[in-house]
């Protein structure tokens, strides 16, 4: 089966997500989009009714973006399943969404490794919590491995992959082949770290906008004009390596160089240490951003990210990367 992933050419596969909350809902409008047949299951059965109408809107904003073609013939390709075993038949690859719990993660990849046709690759959303936490002393372990999509992934495609303890090279050529083949953009995590290389990035920034809004250098509201307008205008396209490396006409190296004393002296006046998060600062920024965006308005505002990231999303399609 595994081969079968990596030499896909368009072919249909059997595809098993397990956990529909919204991780779940997103990858099955990944994989039911690229052609392949969804069975959707959920140990509340409540959540997997709720997934259908979800996905069909999820699909309907897509296809106003021209991101998905067809919306009922995408709809016809996922199966809701009442019990575990009928969506675990004939299936090729299972990607598992369940709740972040390590215990809850333990008893849920024994019963797919004990339930699970003996070839499917089975895949975790995990975001956090190391795979040999979970993954270890299973039989099928070579199978089993860490798929960690990016918060909304039908619109943000990158893809942390991490072999578990004794994730086979096959399993992981085969799920990176599905994943490319899906249209997502899957990078390899070369060793265990808790939270993943994108969580630790991005808390790291977050870390020193909280410091800097405690200690009033700034606000919430600018200190996201600052992202939005500066930072995330260039990360939009390149990251952060490749802005330094175009930083300097002579590269990253004169870069660095040319700006060591200044780069030395910010990061040692960075604040290193986590942030408390005290209960005073935390009420006061969401303060300031239930100012622009109430509580009861986050949902629209949610749609509204959506439609940009499916703009943003569109226009990249029309783009081709400089070495293409």
């Amino acid at each position: 089966m595994t081969q079968k992933l990596v030499n896909q050419d368009h072919v249909s596969m059997k595809i098993a997500c397990i956990g529909v909350g919204n991780l779940g809902r997103a990858w099955a409008a990944i994989f039911a989009r690229a052609g392949h047949e969804v069975a959707l299951y959920d140990s509340a059965a409540v959540a997997v009714a709720a997934a259908l109408p979800a996905i069909e809107s999820t699909l309907a904003a897509m296809a106003k973006a021209d991101l998905v073609a067809d919306t009922k013939a995408v709809m016809a390709r996922i199966r809701p399943c009442e019990t575990l075993a009928e969506a675990l038949v004939e299936v090729d690859y299972i990607q598992e969404s369940v709740i972040e719990d390590v215990e809850v993660k333990r008893s849920v990849f024994r019963t797919l490794d004990d339930q699970a046709p003996p070839d499917a690759v089975i895949a975790s959303s995990v975001s956090s919590i190391p795979p040999s936490e979970f993954m270890a002393n299973l039989k099928g372990g070579a199978r089993c491995i860490v798929a960690h999509p990016v918060n909304p992934p039908h619109l943000i495609p990158v893809v942390e992959v991490m072999l578990g303890p004794a994730t086979s090279e096959e399993t992981y050529e085969a799920c990176c082949a599905l994943l490319s083949g899906v249209g997502q953009v899957p990078v390899r995590l070369n060793k265990e770290i808790f939270g993943y290389v994108l969580n630790r990035l991005q808390f790291a920034l977050i870390n020193e906008a909280l410091h800097l809004v405690d200690g009033g250098y700034v606000s919430a509201e600018d200190v996201d004009k600052i992202v939005k307008y500066g930072l995330g205008r260039r990360w939009a396209f390149m990251g952060p390596f490749e802005t330094n490396h175009l930083n300097a006409s002579g590269g990253i190296e004169e870069y660095y160089s040319k700006f060591q004393g200044a780069i030395g002296g910010i990061m040692k006046e960075l604040f290193l240490e986590p942030h408390s998060l005290s209960p005073e600062l935390i009420s006061r920024l969401a303060k300031e951003m239930e100012r622009t965006t109430p509580v009861a308005d986050v949902p629209a505002r949610q749609e509204w990210r959506d439609r940009q990231l499916m703009a943003l999303t569109g226009h990249f399609g029309d783009m081709r990367p400089a070495q293409e």
